[in-house]
């Protein structure tokens, strides 16, 4: 087992200070500003889901859940706490990032509605936010894993694209290498976070995903991928 750094330990840096003194302070500036961040995201889809209920629930019926039988909504409610836990981040992510409310006078975009209503995110919450808009879901395969410090991902499939670590402790306890996976990538600095939303594909689905999402094209691949893992879901997969 690999030794934790300790505080009054030499930074692994080399740079000849203290840990506390040196990279501590740069880790601890980070994840407080990802917490603030996270917690601009919980504040602002606890407060759309609620201002605007009856709306979002048309949504959910209409466009999350569309093409599904009722035979497999209800295999969705019923799956495993932990797996409702993430179905429910990934509806709200996916419906604040590409969603339209339909019923609602003037703008209907979750987003905008958030970002003009007074909720008490900061700007930093807000700039990050918007970025929701900006950022496509994505495909990505798992190519390391640093358990309880970092996660690394590459495209899927692999078009030459850079390697890209996250510093995310929680997340990584989550991945295996070879793992494929639908995340939305957040930029803050000259870091890379993800939005929350984790669509997990097992292998011996992926080829089929692979399939849809080339006949999807550009304009219809997040509803696809958010669609097909719905899917996954209702199998109880």
């Amino acid at each position: 087992m690999v030794r934790k750094v300790q505080r009054n330990d030499p930074c692994p840096c080399g740079s000849g200070k203290k840990y506390k003194r040196c990279c501590q302070i740069k880790e601890n500036a980070i994840a407080s500003g990802r917490a603030n961040r996270r917690r601009g995201i919980q504040i602002a889809l606890g407060w759309v889901s609620h201002a605007y209920e009856e709306p979002i629930a048309n949504w959910v019926d209409d466009v999350w859940l569309e093409g599904l039988s009722e035979d497999q909504h209800g295999e969705i409610g019923s799956a495993h706490p932990a797996i409702r836990s993430i179905h429910d981040v990934n509806l709200l992510e996916y419906l604040t990032a590409e969603g339209s409310l339909e019923g609602v006078e003037g703008e209907n975009r979750p987003l905008q509605l958030i970002l003009s209503a007074d909720i008490g995110l900061d700007d930093e919450q807000k700039a990050y936010l918007s970025q929701l808009a900006e950022r496509p879901l994505q495909l990505y395969q798992i190519s390391d894993v640093q358990m309880n410090k970092s996660f690394s991902i590459k495209c899927y499939p692999d078009n030459g694209s850079e390697e890209i670590t996250i510093a995310d402790a929680s997340s990584s306890t989550m991945f295996d290498v070879g793992d494929t996976v639908g995340l939305r990538l957040m930029q803050s600095e000259d870091t890379w976070e993800t939005s929350g939303a984790i669509y997990h594909i097992p292998d011996e689905y992926v080829e089929g995903l692979l399939t849809e999402l080339e006949a999807a094209g550009a304009e219809g691949y997040s509803k696809t991928l958010a669609h097909y893992w719905l899917e996954l879901v209702a199998q109880h997969v």
